[in-house]
C-alpha cells in the first residue's frame, strides 16, 4: 500500500506553505502578517476537524486581500488559500476569491504571482480528484467484499442444504415405491391370488399330482404376497415430508397457535421445492420467535399447475422491524436460483411470500 495518500500529501503541502509564509513573516516581522498567519492556521485546523466547512476558504481569501495592502506577502497566502479551496471542492468560491483578489489588489499582482495562483489551483484540483478516486475505490472494495462474504455465506448455506435435499429425495422415492407396490402391483397380485383360490374349488376332479402342484404354487404365491406387503411396509418412512412436514413444524411452534391452510394439489410438488418451502417456514418462524413475539401466525400454501406460493404472516411487524437479515437474504438468493421470487413486507403485518414456478417437464419427470 502506498504511503503517500491524498490527505497526507495535502497536509504536507499545507504545512510547507505555512512554513514559507512563516519565513516571509520572520523576514519583516510585520504585525499584520502574524495575525493573518494565525488566522489561516486556525481556519485550517477548523476545516481539518470539520471537513464540511470547506466553504470557509472564502473568508481566508477575503482576509488575504484586505491585509495585502498592509503586508505585501499576504498576496502569496492566496496561493495557499486557493490550493485548499480547490482541494475541498469549493470551485465556485475559489473562482470568486480569485476575481475578488484581482479586483481589490491589482497593484500587487504580476505574472509570477498569476502563475503561482494557477499552479496552486491545479495542485489542489489534482489532489481533490485523487482523493475522490481513492474514496470511490474504498467504496467499491467494501461493496465487493460485502458481496463476497454474502456469496460465501450463501455457498455454505447451500452446502448444508444439499444433504437435506438428497435425504428428502431418497425419502420421497421410497414413499413413491411403497405406494406403487401397495396400490398397483400389490392389489393385482392379491386379486390374482384370490382368483386362483376360487378356481381351486373347480379342480377337485383333476389329477392328484396336478392338484398338489397347484396347491404348492398357491402357497408360494401367498408367501410372495406376504413378502410384498412386508417390503412395502418397511419402505414407508417415519420422516414427514411435504405438507406433513410443514404441518408438523407449525404444530411444534412454541410462540403462539399457527393457522395452516393449503389450497390446490400439493402431491406433485418436486422435492427441491419442498426443501425450499421448509427452509422458508423454519426461518420465518425462527425470526418471529426471536424478534416479533406475535399473537398469531398464519401460513398459507397454494399450489397450482404452474407455481407454488407460500405466504407466512404475523402481527409482530412493529416489533421485528423491516430489515432483512442474512437468513432471509439467503432465502431470497436460493429462490432466485431456482427461478422463484422471495419478498418481505413489514407493513401492518410482517409478511413473507415465496413463489416458485413449476415447469411441465418437472411434472413429467415425477410421473416417470
Amino acid at each position: 500500500m502506498s504511503v503517500f495518500k491524498p490527505e497526507t500529501t495535502f497536509l504536507i503541502c499545507k504545512i510547507a506553505g505555512f512554513g514559507l509564509l512563516l519565513a516571509l513573516w520572520l523576514s519583516e516581522s510585520e504585525t499584520a502578517g502574524f495575525f493573518l498567519l494565525l488566522f489561516l492556521v486556525l481556519m485550517s485546523l477548523l476545516r481539518w476537524r470539520f471537513p464540511r466547512l470547506g466553504a470557509t476558504t472564502i473568508l481566508d481569501c477575503v482576509a488575504c486581500v484586505l491585509l495585502s495592502s498592509i503586508w505585501g506577502y499576504a498576496q502569496y497566502a492566496l496561493v495557499l488559500v486557493l490550493f485548499e479551496g480547490m482541494y475541498r471542492r469549493v470551485y465556485l468560491l475559489g473562482a470568486i476569491g480569485v476575481l475578488f483578489s484581482f479586483h481589490f489588489a491589482a497593484d500587487f499582482f504580476d505574472l509570477s504571482l498569476t502563475v503561482l495562483l494557477a499552479l496552486g489551483a491545479l495542485c489542489g484540483l489534482f489532489l481533490g480528484q485523487w482523493e475522490r478516486e481513492s474514496e470511490q475505490k474504498l467504496v467499491l472494495r467494501d461493496t465487493e467484499a460485502g458481496k463476497y462474504y454474502e456469496l460465501e455465506h450463501l455457498q455454505n448455506d447451500l452446502m448444508t442444504t444439499l444433504p437435506q435435499i438428497e435425504r428428502m429425495t431418497a425419502v420421497a422415492e421410497r414413499a413413491r415405491i411403497a405406494r406403487d407396490i401397495h396400490d398397483n402391483a400389490g392389489h393385482e397380485i392379491v386379486a390374482a391370488y384370490i382368483s386362483l383360490q376360487t378356481a381351486r374349488g373347480m379342480l377337485d376332479g383333476a389329477d392328484a399330482d396336478a392338484l398338489e402342484l397347484y396347491d404348492a404354487a398357491l402357497q408360494r404365491l401367498n408367501s410372495g404376497v406376504n413378502k410384498i406387503r412386508e417390503t412395502a411396509h418397511n419402505l414407508q418412512t417415519v420422516t414427514s415430508i411435504g405438507v406433513e412436514s410443514l404441518l408438523e413444524t407449525c404444530e411444534k411452534f412454541p410462540g403462539c397457535p399457527v393457522e395452516f391452510r393449503t389450497y390446490g394439489d400439493t402431491a406433485r410438488i418436486p422435492v427441491y421445492v419442498w426443501n425450499m418451502l421448509e427452509a422458508c417456514l423454519n426461518e420465518s418462524l425462527t425470526n418471529a420467535t426471536r424478534h416479533a413475539r406475535p399473537s398469531y401466525v398464519s401460513v398459507e400454501l397454494d399450489a397450482t399447475a404452474h407455481l407454488v406460493r407460500l405466504c407466512i404472516e404475523n402481527d409482530g411487524a412493529g416489533k421485528a422491524g423491516g430489515s432483512m437479515g442474512n437468513g432471509l437474504r439467503n432465502l431470497r438468493h436460493r429462490a432466485i436460483a431456482i427461478g422463484g421470487t422471495f419478498s418481505v413486507d413489514a407493513g401492518e403485518v410482517f409478511r413473507v411470500v415465496c413463489v416458485i414456478p413449476i415447469q411441465e417437464e418437472q411434472y413429467e419427470s415425477i410421473d416417470r
